[in-house]
């Protein structure tokens, strides 16, 4: 009995890592839910994510394809017999992660009347159902359940003791694959705008490795311009302002990271002109999540090549929020904290409070670096 407990447990700490595992590969997620089915005795699963008031179904993996290919039956569940399922009426009442069995909730006669039985799960071979509400993010719901075959035994206290033990994995797990799916589609999403930029953009490090480049990047650093690559580095041909760059991207690498500019005409023999702008990248920005260290965000801009920047570009480039680069971009234009204030219809405190993010978001210590700062980035 110590042995089978043991053995147990073995099991559920192999799933929870297949389960965190999946935050972040998609098969892992697949093999750690499988595996629970596998214990439990089902033959199918299906882990779904209902959107709030009328969305519907956002998402579903299950394994249809081992239980004789049944896309068209999955895909009529979701599409129409999810609505009158008497199964989630039960579930939407109940807790989050508390398991529920069906037979538990729902008698025998009240079974044999209901559609989703007769019609739908019994012509398939199916009967009894366990599932579970794991995740409620202001009413988007992921619901995971398993299903026995017509011929095996209602779930028991065993089956139903296991899951319980593992749902707060499961439930973790599931907040985590979530947010990772939406910074995702965030990150894809600002990928897709940088490359539609005329300015160049390019993050590195510390020692000039380039780790991403836009389009316009890529084109910017082609001979003659006097900005160009070596070995997977960005770097000036010209040997002083090269040593500019480099100090430049120390100090937006280092702690407290800070932003600066210089103009290729500073150096006697260039044929072409670029103004290069090095910005700190936070931590927390898309871009330099993928990476996990100091990165800087170098822009690369033809004097004259740029209209007004909008706000969202500048929400993007720099990691600021739509309200501070609105108030950048006020001050760029002439005007002053207390302009903005009234524009925006907020009070003088939170338009300091908005500034005040600006500066260090920005590395900038006054409000004419902040001016400045955009103009390098603009020149139009």
């Amino acid at each position: 009995m110590k042995n089978s407990a043991s053995g147990l447990e073995s099991k559920r700490q192999q799933v929870a890592a297949l389960l965190y595992d999946g935050v972040l590969n998609a098969e892992d997620w697949y093999a750690g839910i499988d595996a629970i089915g596998n214990q439990l005795g089902a033959v199918l699963f299906n882990f779904f994510t209902l959107g709030s008031g009328s969305a519907g179904v956002l998402d579903s993996v299950d394994n249809q394809e081992q239980v004789g290919g049944l896309v068209k039956e999955m895909r009529d569940y979701l599409d129409h017999w999810i609505r009158t399922d008497v199964r989630m009426q039960v579930l939407m009442d109940m807790p989050l992660g508390e398991v529920m069995c069906d037979h538990e909730h729902i008698n025998t006669r009240e079974i044999s009347r209901q559609p989703v039985y007769t019609e739908f799960l019994r012509p398939l071979g199916l009967q009894n159902t366990m599932g579970a509400l794991v995740r409620d993010d202001n009413g988007v719901r992921d619901f995971i359940g398993f299903i026995r075959p017509s011929d095996h035994k209602q779930y028991g206290s065993r089956e139903k003791q296991f899951i319980q033990q593992l749902m707060p994995s499961l439930m973790g797990a599931a907040r985590l694959r979530a947010h990772m799916a939406t910074l995702s589609r965030q990150a894809s999403l600002g990928m897709a705008a940088l490359e539609t930029l005329a300015q160049g953009i390019a993050v590195v490090d510390a020692q000039g490795r380039i780790h991403y480049a836009n389009a316009a990047a890529e084109r910017l650093t082609q001979l003659p311009s006097p900005i160009g690559t070596a070995q997977g580095r960005l770097l000036c041909r010209n040997p002083v302002l090269q040593a500019r760059l480099q100090q430049l991207l120390a100090k937006a690498c280092a702690s407290p990271a800070q932003a600066g500019a210089f103009d290729s005409l500073m150096g006697s023999t260039q044929a072409t002109r670029l103004v290069v702008t090095v910005l700190p990248l936070k931590a927390s920005h898309a871009l330099s999540s993928s990476w996990q260290k100091p990165l800087a965000l170098v822009v690369l801009v033809v004097p004259g090549s740029i209209s007004a920047l909008d706000h969202r570009v500048v929400c993007d480039m720099l990691g600021l929020s739509p309200s501070e680069a609105r108030l950048l971009l006020l001050l760029v234009a002439g005007k002053s904290v207390k302009d903005f204030a009234a524009v925006e219809g907020c009070s003088w405190h939170t338009a300091r409070s908005h500034l005040k993010n600006l500066m260090r978001k920005t590395g900038c210590h006054r409000q004419l670096e902040l001016v400045q700062l955009l103009q390098a980035l603009q020149l139009g």
